[in-house]
């Protein structure tokens, strides 16, 4: 068989484009800091980087809802305290009002913190966390207690109700009221703590106090009202309680959902990272290459008189 100076440069060309396209794929991977481009490049590695893709989606997405009902619950929490803070001062307020020899000045002192205390509360029973109000049920949008009017033995006084302007259906408490948040495929949690379970017994107990501060009544205040003022202590301990267990069950998520994302960075990256320092070496390697490619093609290849006339 002859071989003609067409073949060899045929030959030649097919060997210098194989080099040049190593060359090139190796300066895109270091570009691209992927050895997977395209599915073609691998097709095992590009459908397992696709599926750690999603799952590392899906848990931000997930370490951005447990974080987010972290706050909330550290907003219950201050909520809570303030609450409790504010009961314990009203406590000592009932105590000194149960003793007889106050002067009326004296009731009359007691009386005004005693109302300054029941705003307090208002102000705590309609806390907001990100814009959204804590204890309102699933509406959200609006403060769930207010001060209305109200007439009381033939007198109008001033009590602590739900809105008026939150809906019929928004007062009534069912199992819709609780907002949860998705912390995993089958893994929720509730946020929020209802108002009128938490609150309606104290800010009766504490409408009780300022009645009886009003009527001068030291049997009922050293008596139901005492009473009513140490049992709302306890409703805030109860919530407490269920807000502390919540938030401890949060933060455990969180450091769980954080190391998972780590872990999935890590497998992500062992299936389509890179080694810098081998790519480079590569690279090198590979231009030594094409650069010798064009050199020897340069001798064997030798010019007609057709690339003269050209």
């Amino acid at each position: 068989m002859r071989i003609t100076q067409s073949m060899i440069t045929e030959n030649f060309m097919r060997n210098l484009n194989q080099n040049l396209k190593r060359l090139a794929d190796v300066n895109d991977m270091i570009a691209a800091q992927r050895k997977i481009r395209r599915p073609s490049d691998d097709p095992v590695g590009a459908a397992l980087a696709l599926k750690l893709r999603r799952q590392l989606s899906a848990i931000e997405q997930y370490n951005s809802n447990a974080k987010d009902a972290l706050t909330w619950m550290k907003d219950t929490e201050t909520a809570l305290t303030n609450v409790g803070d504010i009961l314990q001062r009203l406590n000592e307020l009932t105590v000194q009002a149960a003793n007889g020899t106050l002067t009326p000045e004296d009731r009359e002192k007691i009386l005004y913190e005693v109302r300054e205390l029941k705003d307090q509360l208002l102000q705590e029973a309609n806390s907001t966390s990100i814009n959204r109000y804590i204890f309102g049920g699933y509406i959200t949008d609006k403060p769930p207690f207010a001060i209305v009017e109200k007439e009381i033995d033939g007198e109008l006084r001033k009590v602590v109700e739900l809105n008026p302007e939150i809906p019929d259906e928004g007062k009534t408490i069912d199992d819709n009221d609780f907002l949860e948040y998705n912390l995993g495929r089958s893994e929720r949690i509730p946020i929020n703590l209802i108002g009128p379970e938490v609150f309606e017994d104290i800010f009766d107990a504490v409408e009780s106090l300022e009645n009886a501060l009003e009527t001068n009544d030291s049997e009922a205040i050293s008596g139901d009202v005492l009473e009513d003022i140490k049992n709302s202590l306890g409703i805030v301990l109860k919530y407490r309680a269920q807000i502390g267990a919540r938030t401890n069950r949060l933060e455990a998520t969180v450091s769980r959902l954080d190391a998972n994302e780590v872990d999935y960075l890590e497998l992500l990256n062992n299936t389509e990272g890179i080694d810098l320092a081998e790519l480079i070496t590569e690279l090198k390697m590979e231009e030594s290459i094409y650069r010798a490619s064009l050199s020897v093609g340069a001798r064997i290849i030798q010019p007609t008189l057709v690339d003269f006339l050209r």
